[in-house]
């Protein structure tokens, strides 16, 4: 692979069926080879000089590996990871091997991977739960503590605040750990669970991070029974949504609002297999929001992995919220024009 090291792609790497891409320190690229010109389906003049994060999506794993090669001079490895950006229609599964080289420039090579048994696909991303474990967790620690000696200082009017930062933190720490033990959000832990507490805490969330932008609306129906949730998951899936729709509303141009309601879904029940025979009552869970709105042509795919309008977008947030959506064996539509885009969760009444 050092053939690559600031010489235009020649000999074995220009026939290499690898796809070679050389990174300076500043994450550019600074060369390719026909492999990754292919892979990436952009060309060599396309490419050079150009950040990675513009032509691989941000939330690729490919940008923890870099920070890990800065720590560690080892050559990394990590079979089977998934590789997706702006210009490429469909992911593509690779073998990625990573070194630094002289000048602090990283030597990239991606290998489509050929078909595995599922199960080194799991013990690969089990791995990587472990070292997101790893690296989350501690500054998540000094979150927490950070918090704690502030309430302690007694700092009047920033108790509410700091409860939120203390329950967020926590929360995530409770995913992370779960995910390094790669339980998925497709495995969902049932128990009792309010929603419309697992809402005000995503609205005591957003107040605080959109300030006075957005004003958030809330109009429940108290008459609704506890259910039984993940509501880890749960909170997530409508963390993700409420933070769309506030970022959309934002940026509307006029007082963007964001609306929460739930109610029963009346006149609708949801027939669901892994509920047990029969027909179930349903709880509807609205969020709507006044921002531009979503394409036609968007709407379709909006829940499908890597999809994303906006810009730098990494397409994961509502890829999740269906997949915790479909484990609790409940339902998601979205219906949006310019000025009103509505947000519909439809979850099975299995009370609690």
């Amino acid at each position: 692979m050092s053939t690559l090291t600031g010489v235009k792609p020649s000999g074995l790497a220009d026939v290499a069926p690898i796809a070679l891409i050389q990174l300076d320190a500043r994450r550019r690229i600074a060369n390719v080879n026909p492999a990754a010109e292919s892979l990436l389906k952009l060309s060599r003049r396309a490419l050079v000089g150009r950040p990675l994060s513009e032509v691989i999506f941000h939330d690729s794993l490919l940008f923890e590996l870099i920070d890990r090669a800065e720590r560690d001079p080892a050559e990394i490895t990590a079979p089977a990871t998934p590789v997706s950006g702006p210009s490429m229609q469909v992911r593509v599964i690779c073998d990625v091997r990573l070194r630094m080289v002289e000048g602090q420039n990283f030597i990239l090579a991606l290998a489509e991977a050929p078909a595995r048994d599922p199960s080194e696909g799991i013990a690969g991303a089990a791995g990587f739960g472990r070292i997101l474990g790893h690296e989350v967790k501690n500054p998540l620690a000094g979150i927490i503590g950070a918090a704690q000696l502030l309430e302690r200082q007694g700092h009047g009017g920033q108790s509410e605040l700091l409860d939120i930062i203390k329950d967020e933190a926590r929360r995530i720490e409770r995913l992370v750990n779960r995910l390094s033990a790669f339980e998925l959000f497709s495995a969902p832990r049932m128990q009792g669970c309010n929603v419309h507490a697992l809402l005000d805490k995503v609205l005591a969330s957003e107040r605080a991070a959109m300030g006075a932008k957005v004003e958030f609306r809330r109009i429940f129906d108290p008459s609704l029974p506890d259910i039984m949730a993940d509501p880890d998951h749960l909170q997530q899936a409508f963390q993700n949504i409420v933070r769309n729709a506030a970022e959309a509303a934002s940026e509307s141009g006029a007082r963007g609002e964001v609306v929460i309601r739930t109610a029963y879904a009346a006149g609708l029940a949801m027939r669901q297999a892994r509920l047990g025979p029969g027909l179930h009552r349903a709880m509807l869970i609205s969020i709507e929001d006044n921002g531009a709105g979503i394409p036609r042509e968007r709407q379709s795919t909006i829940f499908d992995v890597f999809q994303s309008s906006k810009s730098g977008g990494r397409g994961l947030g509502l890829s999740v919220v269906s997949e915790v959506i479909n484990a609790h064996s409940g339902q998601i539509r979205v219906d949006s024009q310019p000025g009103a885009t509505r947000f519909t969760v439809l979850l099975p009444l299995t009370e609690a």
